[in-house]
């Protein structure tokens, strides 16, 4: 079985969250994708985020109707800072011990991973899938020491000339960097306008946005008239 690992605040999860995990899944002949919501994830503030019942909820009507994808709540349960170090132990715990791993992350937060909690380790115990994100470039890896990384490859990528490069991350594992559909959109953007004309560009599942407006989350003042 392989089933990959898709983390985040999702505050809130929208189509390009889904979109990315479909794309990564189909790619990788992912057996199933786990959504996971961070609980109190140590980069992100607790003020800019909803309750984690809330966005639990969100990502559970979104991925309702997906066979391939399924929400976990175990960061949620866990008490304290959430460190994908930990998450990634428990699941190895809970599923079979013949599953192999694969931690879906962007570019941007992959170009951060020396700061990560016991980064290294973390390298040993699944693989990584890097998918291309708006602003960000692939041959920016070049400064991260630990990658062996064909400069000309990731070159490639950036243009369009590839979608897929791989190389060893550890004996037992391997980086996958993988161009997806860009989708320029941002749970920021959606958050700051959701109770604005934005709204009408469908950016979130149906279910998530009636959720949404059922509990009157992300006002920031009087809703606009459509």
């Amino acid at each position: 079985m392989k089933l990959g690992i898709f983390g985040g605040t999702f505050n809130p999860i929208h189509q390009g969250h889904l979109s990315i995990a479909d794309e990564v899944r189909k790619a990788l002949r992912l057996s199933k994708v786990l959504f996971i919501p961070a609980g109190d994830p140590p980069h992100k503030k607790a003020r800019q985020m909803l309750t984690a019942r809330h966005r639990l909820a969100m990502v559970k009507l979104a991925v309702k109707n997906h066979r391939h994808f399924k929400a976990e709540d175990l960061e949620i349960r866990r008490p304290g800072k959430s460190y994908t170090i930990q998450t990634v132990k428990t699941l190895k715990k809970t599923y079979p011990p013949d599953t192999e791993w694969y931690l879906i992350l962007g570019l941007d937060a992959f170009l951060d991973f020396p700061t990560w909690r016991e980064a290294h380790l973390l390298t040993t115990l699944c693989h990584f899938v890097v998918v291309s994100r708006p602003g960000f470039r692939f041959r920016d890896l070049r400064r991260l020491s630990f990658l062996r990384a064909d400069p000309e490859q990731l070159t490639r990528l950036d243009q369009n000339a590839i979608d897929r490069y791989e190389l060893p991350l550890s004996p037992s594992t391997r980086l996958i960097l993988l161009r997806v559909n860009p989708w320029e959109v941002s749970a920021t953007d959606i958050r700051n306008h959701f109770w604005g004309i934005k709204r009408k560009r469908n950016l979130l599942p149906r279910s998530v946005e009636s959720y949404i407006m059922t509990h009157h989350l992300y006002v920031r003042s009087k809703p606009l008239s459509f």
